[in-house]
């Protein structure tokens, strides 16, 4: 039995699967069916973005041209997107889909496990799932994206890599036999074809969020918090020769930070994270992670109107995470921002405040990365709509995707309005950027470009 674990398109092909490689890790130390990965994403961008993939490789050396030939790519890509999202809805064949049917015939699985985990898969899941079926090979599908119609078109949908194993070993496998703790392998992967210079490698620390508090976010609502060994990491980090990290956590808090700034710093790592700006992560301690390896930290900021803050549950302060922003760009670590526009009962004034407030301190920053609130089936302003001010929520059908979320508010500016003033204030935004914009779907890009700067 030979079991093809793939990585369906669309999504940015600057690096591997973190949960493919977790599924291939865990069957190949409980199993001893013949495992294989196949990233689809990535072949199909290579065959069908040659030239962006030439330059992917080597920026670095030709960064002048850096803004020119992402902007085309992303302006390309994003067309190329909607036309087959169109292709699919219409139950029509989308470009290239008979050549991603053959990769995955050539390799002979005796069964095809997808996973989805970004919604922007679920179309070319949706057409490779029938098409495997006309050719008798059974399919599974799993992942955090996954629609109704997807489960519908698959043989079989299983939630976890526990349901997995049972499956493909065709008994229920007792749990206390398990081996749930080990380095992740990446050796499934192409590792050389990915859209940079070098590998970016993503990686987790923990499962769910040790925070547990925004209103809009789904990731922590059924996962127990659980942190991973800090032997298997360094294991991992070793045994794959890692010199670039992407640490994806929800949140790291302060003591998790230095102990894998300790293990990155022992062997060289520069990595990337996503934190919020809490007063905690003081001067010191920011100076510790520089040195630990830490170049780039994505910062939940979100907004600079406390009350929007208060009402998101972000538990930050907005003078002490301009602090804490100012702090991390004096130590020499690049600054991303998230924001988030038109969070339910946000006024036009709140709006305009934080416009004013990334005006002020550009200083501090290298890259603003802007999102219009989208409420998401899962979230705690979903389950319990009138904390922040949502009277309606709207479920509209969709052919391919769960159905839509609309919602209506008590006050303060509709999703349309939100994204009109982001409109008007993209270009003062936009150019308070020091990095491309770009980088804001590239931050694999962004580690190594600054990385590599620093050398010099």
């Amino acid at each position: 039995m030979t079991i093809l674990l793939v990585n369906p398109p669309f999504c940015t092909p600057a690096g591997p699967s973190y949960a493919l490689s977790y599924l291939y890790s865990f069957l190949r130390h409980n199993s001893e069916r013949e495992i294989k990965i196949l990233d689809l994403n990535l072949v199909w961008h290579q065959k069908r973005f040659p030239q962006f993939y030439d330059y992917s490789k080597h920026f670095i050396h030709d960064f002048q041209h850096y803004d020119e030939q992402s902007h085309e790519f992303l302006r390309d890509s994003a067309q190329v997107y909607t036309q087959n999202h169109k292709l699919i809805r219409a139950g029509q064949d989308p470009e290239l889909v008979e050549e991603m049917v053959n990769e995955i015939l050539a390799r002979g699985p005796t069964m095809v496990a997808f996973s989805v985990t970004y919604s922007s898969q679920a179309f070319y899941t949706l057409p490779l799932l029938v098409k495997l079926k006309e050719k008798g090979i059974p399919t599974i599908i799993g992942g955090g994206a996954l629609t109704t119609h997807l489960k519908e078109a698959a043989t079989l949908f299983l939630r976890n890599e526990i349901e997995l194993l049972n499956f493909i070993e065709g008994r229920e496998v007792e749990h206390e036999t398990l081996k749930s703790a080990f380095p992740l392998d990446f050796t499934g992967f192409d590792l050389s074809g990915y859209f940079t210079p070098e590998p970016v490698f993503p990686l987790k620390t923990t499962v769910g969020c040790y925070y547990m508090q925004c209103t809009f976010c789904t990731h922590h609502q059924s996962k127990k918090y659980t942190e991973f060994s800090l032997e298997d990491i360094e294991a991992t980090i070793v045994e794959n020769k890692m010199k670039y990290v992407f640490f994806i956590d929800e949140m790291i808090h302060r003591k998790r930070l230095l102990e894998l700034a300790a293990i990155c710093r022992r062997h060289g790592v520069k990595w990337i994270c996503q934190l919020r700006p809490m007063k905690d992560l003081d001067r010191d301690t920011l100076k510790m992670l520089y040195d630990g390896g830490l170049r780039i930290v994505v910062w939940g900021m979100e907004s600079a109107s406390q009350r929007i803050l208060d009402l998101m549950k972000k538990g930050t302060n907005v003078s002490d995470a301009l602090g804490v922003i100012q702090d991390s760009h004096e130590v020499g670590i690049c600054n991303g921002l998230y924001i988030m526009f038109g969070f339910p009962t946000e006024t036009k004034e709140e709006f305009l405040q934080t416009v004013e407030f990334l005006k002020q301190n550009t200083s501090c920053y290298d890259l603003i990365l802007t999102s219009i609130f989208g409420l998401q089936n899962g979230a705690p302003a979903f389950s319990r709509p009138e904390e922040v001010g949502i009277t309606e929520i709207i479920l509209q059908e969709r052919t391919v995707l769960e159905p839509k979320v609309s919602y209506v508010t008590t006050s303060g500016l509709t999703q349309e309005e939100a994204n009109h003033l982001r409109r008007a204030y993209k270009k003062s935004i936009d150019g308070q950027n020091t990095l491309p914009k770009a980088m804001n779907f590239f931050r694999e890009h962004m580690l190594v470009w600054v990385a590599e700067r620093r050398k010099r």
